[in-house]
């Protein structure tokens, strides 16, 4: 059975600068020109995507920094979305921000066309951690953004902020996330520093010349943070999220429950009819693979089961209020999960998960040892 796309995820590679660490698909914008013929290239891949049986619920604009495009390249990119795509039963629709852009007017535009949820890339509030990482914006813009985004009557606004910053302590991080709580955002992101070959902190990792917090260090900000939101009254629903009640991200939660997502633009990733799939991330390819009406969709392999089974086990237990649904599993996978997974039961013996009313879920204290639990579940037998 085809189950129809509930989510569309759109990347928009343009930036004002490439940050340091920065390993994601984005280009550097020069002359507005490169926004028009991206827009035009998008337009057609929208036209193809709309073939796909779909009950959107969710969208999101990431990248790159999307709100580099102006009213009027939004509005074209709109135009796009609701001409070839039935976007009536959108629930949550997602603008990513930087804070040095937009202005109350913008966001203004953006309500009215139904854009109703926000995630700012603020990643730090200490100007010598947002200079060190090569950030384009300033503390005040931070604040101009907000009071921007608050006068225009956005509400549900997400902050991603990094913990293991160059020249970041404990100190710092506690203040960093102190004076995020002070504004109360609906929801945050907390990423650890992931330093990549081909980024400039991957290049100075490599001279031995990028100084980061010890990994002991590291843990214990995210250990207090977890502490500390949770004082805030924020429920911490997934390894990396933190939401006031009824403000978990809707869009990033079927990613995690592993239902078909579509993706639009260079570089992006989608899931549909169990097929992982990404356009090219070499912008120019992607623009032969438009002209061609090559669509990666249609030249994925479809995942063995084995693959799709790791996959949702993974993908599971990162929901630390939900968990895995082990019913679920079997009704997918044919197979009782402790069945296809034994591992569970010896990680269940040791303290590192338990299982609740048929949902297997990572014990606290095993939370920032994800992903050596994640090593041994990684072959199920099916």
């Amino acid at each position: 059975m085809t189950l129809p796309a509930r989510g569309l995820y759109l990347h928009l590679p343009f930036c004002l600068r490439k940050c340091r660490y920065c390993d994601f698909t984005v280009r550097v914008l020069q002359k507005r020109t490169q926004i028009t013929r991206y827009l035009e290239a998008l337009g057609h891949e929208l036209k193809a995507l709309g073939q796909i049986p779909q009950t959107l619920e969710t969208l999101y604009l990431g990248g790159g920094t999307p709100s580099l495009l102006n009213q009027a390249e939004l509005s074209v990119l709109i135009a796009a979305l609701r001409q070839h795509l039935d976007l009536s039963q959108i629930k949550e629709w997602t603008l990513e921000v930087n804070p040095e852009t937009g202005s109350k007017a913008y966001f203004e535009f953006c309500r009215t066309q139904g854009i109703n949820r926000i995630s700012l890339g603020i990643q730090s509030f200490n100007p010598a951690e947002l200079e060190a990482c090569g950030r384009s914006h300033r503390l005040e813009d931070i604040q101009t953004c907000l009071q921007a985004l608050r006068e225009s009557g956005f509400e549900n606004i997400s902050f991603d902020l990094i913990f293991g910053l160059p020249g970041q302590n404990l100190a710092s991080w506690q203040n960093t996330l102190e004076q995020a709580l002070n504004h109360r955002p609906s929801h945050l992101s907390l990423y650890g520093l992931e330093v990549h070959a081909g980024t400039e902190f991957g290049w100075l990792e490599q001279k031995q010349r990028l100084s980061r917090p010890h990994e002991d260090e590291e843990v214990a900000m995210y250990q207090w943070a977890c502490e500390r939101l949770q004082q805030a009254g924020y429920d911490h629903y997934e390894i990396a999220n933190w939401a006031l009640p009824g403000k978990a991200s809707q869009h990033n939660q079927l990613y995690w429950l592993a239902a078909p997502v579509l993706a639009a633009g260079v570089g992006a990733h989608g899931y549909w009819q169990n097929r992982r799939y990404a356009n090219s991330e070499d912008l120019l390819h992607y623009y032969a693979q438009i002209e061609n009406g090559h669509w990666a969709w249609e030249h994925t392999p479809v995942q063995s089961p084995q693959e799709a089974a790791a996959e949702r086990i993974m993908l599971g237990l990162r929901l630390l209020q939900t968990g895995l649904d082990a019913q679920r599993f079997e009704a997918d996978f044919g197979l009782p999960l402790t069945q296809a997974s034994p591992e569970l039961l010896a990680l269940q013996a040791e303290g590192r998960l338990f299982c609740e009313q048929g949902h297997w879920k990572l014990a606290p204290e095993s939370v920032m040892l994800s992903n050596e639990i994640f090593a041994q579940l990684l072959e199920p037998r099916l």
